[in-house]
């Protein structure tokens, strides 16, 4: 298995104390920068509003697999919450894209560490909107 890096993460979270549980907890505005390789690839991003960004979380400690949630007072398995550290710390946050300059995208509501490698962004759709799409043949 490759996975390439897009892009990175500046973010105003310098620590990992910094960060919010979600995304959606803070109004912070933060910026995905995209390679230059992959820059044909933003073409018509600022379409949509919101965008799920998938990321590295590189400084997850990769050997935990059980944790109790910050909302939770049993333990559980990684698998079953969204703590940020386990075997492979791949992180995904819904965000809103503010504005495209360039190569550079303005965003609310990221979760990542300054410093986190992109690894895809998609355009967020709800089930019921991806629905509608597929039955207008969009």
């Amino acid at each position: 298995m490759e996975l390439n890096r897009i892009g990175m993460v500046h973010s105003p979270y310098q620590s990992l104390q910094q960060i919010p549980r979600q995304g959606f907890f803070s109004e912070e505005e933060s910026v995905i920068e995209i390679d230059e390789a992959y820059a044909p690839a933003l073409e018509h991003v600022e379409e949509h509003e919101w965008l799920t960004v998938l990321y590295w979380a590189h400084l997850a400690e990769r050997d935990r697999l059980v944790t109790t949630p910050p909302s939770g007072t049993r333990s559980c398995g990684v698998f079953a919450c969204r703590a940020p550290h386990r075997p492979n710390p791949l992180s995904l946050c819904t965000v809103k894209l503010l504005r495209r300059e360039g190569r550079r995208l303005f965003v609310q509501h990221l979760d990542a560490l300054d410093g986190s490698a992109v690894i895809d962004i998609k355009p967020y759709v709800d089930a019921v909107g991806l629905a509608c799409r597929e039955k207008d043949g969009v």
